[in-house]
């Protein structure tokens, strides 16, 4: 399928780097086909590298892994988010996730924690509770 995208947030990062077979598929799936994005922003890769600091090279290494730098419209977005109680590592993921010029549609965002994004109307790809990485 083209033009499809998903966003990984902290969780499925670290669970990527446990060995999820679902996170593994969607970064293979995006490897292999053209149009096919994911999507890792900066503050979910801090957050995941803070818990284990050897995912940064295993991320790095990864061609289909497209790191979203926070730059300034991004920043103010997630600063809101942040003031409005939503939690530091998912905050980018949420804004990326959001429907834009390039995803009218928005995002889903990979996660072992649903929970952060079900308060802002994010789609969501769950990763299965008791999987590698899951928390």
């Amino acid at each position: 399928m083209n033009g499809a995208g998903v966003v990984f947030d902290h969780t499925a990062l670290l669970a990527l780097g446990s060995g999820s077979q679902l996170a593994s598929q969607l970064v293979v799936a995006a490897h292999g086909q053209v149009g096919r994005h994911v999507y890792t922003p900066a503050l979910c890769l801090a957050a995941a590298v803070a818990q284990r600091p050897a995912l940064a090279d295993h991320i790095g290494a990864l061609p289909a892994m497209e790191v979203i730098e926070l730059g300034f419209t991004a920043a103010g977005s997630v600063g809101h988010l942040i003031a409005d109680g939503a939690d530091w590592q998912a905050c980018q993921a949420i804004d990326a996730a959001r429907p834009s010029a390039e995803w009218p549609h928005g995002l889903p965002v990979v996660t072992a924690l649903p929970a952060l994004y079900r308060p802002h109307g994010i789609a969501l790809i769950p990763l299965e509770k008791g999987s590698p990485g899951g928390q």
